[in-house]
């Protein structure tokens, strides 16, 4: 292989597709990056068997081939080339020559031979959407992943087509956040889809937030994404998802509707108290015409309140306090309905008006 390309244009390659180098060093073979020169365009390719990024760029390409190259220790190098033009040269397959200017490196490389094959999407299903719409369904759910690997499909999100209609449910155990969005035609077939978080994380960082149209295709295990020159494919993941309907709550003994901004600045104060607890406790107690928010710990107390616009029965309720940060951040609405059945039910937070959201919070139980 030999090219000669843009060290800007390569840099911001090397970036994009190094997020899918593994996170555990467990197989040194996926601790690089495959390099494949044909027709005039540079691919760069790096998978950890579960999330695999590619991405191409012009370049002029010499003599066509592929090398593996090693990813952190080359994309460190690159970017500090980033204004020069490159040559690299991999002749003997063992090592790349990277020459900028009057000066040059070398790199050890790879065994391109040993590096696994990406298999093809086969398209059984796809959907259209928005880049504007996706990305915002996917900041507003996947916080709510499970982080642990005690329930593998708990740390994906669920996609749930049926129609025009895309719902979107992520759960941990603590916590729920279901998105509900419009595709673009009416013809989708029902269908079900569990996407790891990662993979959802990496295109939602990929899409700008615009109003034209991505589409997702999926076959029976894979997913693809493509946008601006940059394939993204994710291992689906397999088992059944827990029944989230079943969770949502549907009667309630008090509603308060207040402002979301003068709730998030309170509960971020809290917050800051918190967490210098044990259990970073943030208690909420809702009278007639106004809340408060509440914390103690031993570096100090906050006590705020805010007006609220409530029917039923005066309550109180306690949360983890990133929990009540983690969804509110995401929402830009001016006003958020708080649901309460009873102090150790889930509490639901919804639209004032309208169902695009729901998000639901187990609370922390309060020992006297």
């Amino acid at each position: 292989m030999k090219v000669i390309c843009d060290g800007l244009a390569l840099s911001d390659a090397v970036s994009k597709v190094i997020k899918a180098i593994p996170i555990k060093k467990n197989n040194s073979i996926l601790e690089s990056i495959k390099f494949m020169a044909y027709n005039n365009t540079l691919t760069l390719l790096a998978t950890d068997l579960e999330l695999a990024i590619k991405k191409s760029i012009i370049a002029d390409v010499k003599i066509e081939g592929e090398a593996l190259i090693p990813a952190k220790f080359f994309a460190e190098l690159i970017r500090s080339l980033s204004t020069e033009q490159l040559k690299l040269d991999t002749a003997d397959g063992k090592e790349v020559l990277i020459e900028y200017g009057d000066n040059k490196g070398i790199i050890k490389c790879g065994d391109v031979a040993e590096y696994p094959n990406i298999e093809e999407v086969e398209k059984k299903a796809e959907l259209k959407i928005s880049k504007k719409e996706l990305k915002d369904v996917i900041n507003k759910t996947i916080f709510a992943a499970a982080a642990e690997d005690t329930r593998p499909i708990l740390k994906g999100c669920l996609f749930e087509v049926s129609g025009d209609n895309l719902t979107v449910v992520a759960l941990d155990g603590y916590r729920l956040a279901l998105c509900n969005k419009k595709l673009n035609g009416a013809d989708n077939k029902e269908e079900k889809f569990v996407i790891p978080a990662r993979s959802l994380s990496e295109i939602s960082k990929l899409i700008e937030n615009e109003e034209n149209d991505i589409t997702l295709i999926f076959d029976k295990d894979k997913m693809l994404v493509e946008a601006d020159n940059t394939v993204i494919i994710s291992r689906l993941l397999s088992g059944d998802f827990i029944n989230y309907k079943n969770i949502i709550l549907k009667e309630f003994n008090t509603t308060a509707v207040f402002s979301r901004e003068q709730f998030s600045s309170s509960v971020g104060r809290a917050s800051i108290i918190s967490r210098m607890s044990k259990n970073k406790l943030v208690k909420i107690e809702i009278k007639e015409n106004y809340l408060t928010v509440d914390s103690n710990s031993e570096a100090g107390n906050i006590h705020e309140s805010i007006p609220t616009k409530t029917e039923g029965k005066d309550n109180i309720i306690c949360f983890n306090g990133q929990y009540l940060l983690d969804f509110i951040n995401v929402l830009t609405d001016d006003f958020i309905k708080m649901n309460i059945k009873a102090s150790n039910s889930p509490c639901i937070f919804t639209q004032v008006e309208g169902e695009e959201y729901v998000y639901l919070i187990l609370p922390m139980r309060v020992t006297a």
